[in-house]
């Protein structure tokens, strides 16, 4: 059982999802409705400028809400009475979705959040010498681009393989508000 007690400002509570690929997106259309075509089919998405399928907004804005739903118990334990976001990344196939949320305020039975939900982008796998020993989509589309690489978002760091270089990317800021049972 979720308690009142089990929250305090400053505290964090991070999801990951690294399972983004065409097949998810494809049932997610059929179920949602939302058939856009950008989101299902890579020459569609390429005619519009994007180098390659996108997820959907709410697809991404899911992983927060279950979230919520999940520290709840499904709301056994009090409800999500707000959340709001903002959609500022494309989330794509082969990112990893992380969700952050940070405790801002506790006051009365309401837990306040800030909420940062960021795409992890893997790019390519280097060795010392600088081969590429693995390529991912984001590599062979271009998903990268320069001003990616001004904004300092793009990185490496040593993996098992050799060098990954990747791009850390907010996607969507906002805020939560649960209320819990007392």
């Amino acid at each position: 059982m979720t308690k009142l007690a089990d929250f305090s400002v400053g505290q964090e509570f991070i999801n990951e999802f690294d399972e983004i690929n065409r097949e998810l997106l494809q049932l997610y259309a059929k179920a949602s409705g939302d058939t856009n075509p950008i989101h299902t089919r890579d020459e569609i998405a390429e005619k519009a400028g994007l180098n390659g399928v996108i997820a959907h907004g709410l697809f991404s804005f899911g992983f927060i809400t279950k979230m919520f739903e999940d520290m709840l118990n499904q709301e056994n334990d009090g409800q999500l009475i707000e959340c709001g976001v903002e959609m500022r990344g494309m989330v794509r196939c082969g990112d990893t979705l992380v969700t952050k949320a940070t405790v801002s305020k506790v006051d009365g039975k309401d837990v306040h959040f800030d909420i940062e939900q960021r795409t992890i982008t893997p790019v390519d796998i280097k060795d010392k010498e600088g081969n590429i020993v693995k390529q991912f989509e984001a590599g062979e589309r271009g998903y990268i681009s320069e001003k990616d690489e001004a904004k300092g978002l793009v990185h490496t760091k040593e993996v098992d393989e050799g060098i990954l270089t990747f791009r850390d990317r907010l996607a969507c800021p906002g805020h939560a508000i649960i209320r819990l049972k007392m």
